[in-house]
């Protein structure tokens, strides 16, 4: 009678802990000078073409993903980071960028000839797209005001959670361990 209450109990709790949960795996897609793209490889001079570019020198550039995770479900979430030199935003310079067509901020200032680095979490929209075509379309519309300002990109690096399968937690296996020893003790107690 005792076994029974205790084992009831024991499903109780197991219930109350869930039996599932998603899994995700993250993926780091990085493009700079390595890729054939206008960004600034090592030790070059930074203020100088073809990498530091102004308003009538916008680029583009694209992370291709269409290999996925084996058992991804979907994209949870994604960050893109843009690696950036000389963004003089409190100047006036308004280097918007767009991803999938979708503007989704502008470089942060750097104070100067510096290096900074800008992160955007892309929006809804952006990840279906992502999502369905394995494609992320950059475009930076340099200086778009037109002020005579000039910016230099060292990379630019997509980070993309990707929600997978169902795994079982250990109280799943807890409870098929027990229930594998109920039903070996009632088969003991039967042929006893």
């Amino acid at each position: 009678m005792r076994l029974p209450a205790v084992a009831a109990g024991v499903v109780c709790v197991v219930l109350l802990c869930g039996a599932v949960h998603a899994a995700t795996v993250t993926v780091v897609n990085t493009v700079d000078s390595d890729d054939g793209y206008y960004f600034a490889p090592p030790g070059v001079v930074l203020d100088h073409p073809p990498y530091y570019r102004g308003s009538w020198e916008d680029w583009g550039w694209s992370h291709d993903l269409t290999t996925v995770p084996a058992g991804a479900q979907g994209i949870l979430s994604a960050t893109l980071s843009i690696s950036a030199w000389d963004v003089d935003y409190y100047e006036g310079e308004i280097d918007v960028v767009y991803a999938n067509g979708v503007a989704i901020g502008t470089l942060d200032e750097t104070w100067g000839r510096q290096w900074g680095t800008t992160t955007f979490s892309l929006p809804t929209s952006v990840l279906n797209d992502l999502w369905e075509d394995g494609e992320l379309s950059i475009y930076v519309d340099v200086d778009s005001e037109t002020g005579g300002s000039r910016v230099t990109l060292g990379s630019s690096v997509l980070t993309i959670t990707y929600t997978t399968d169902v795994v079982p937690e250990p109280a799943t296996v807890g409870l098929l361990g027990m229930g594998a020893l109920l039903a070996l003790k009632r088969r003991r107690a039967r042929t006893c």
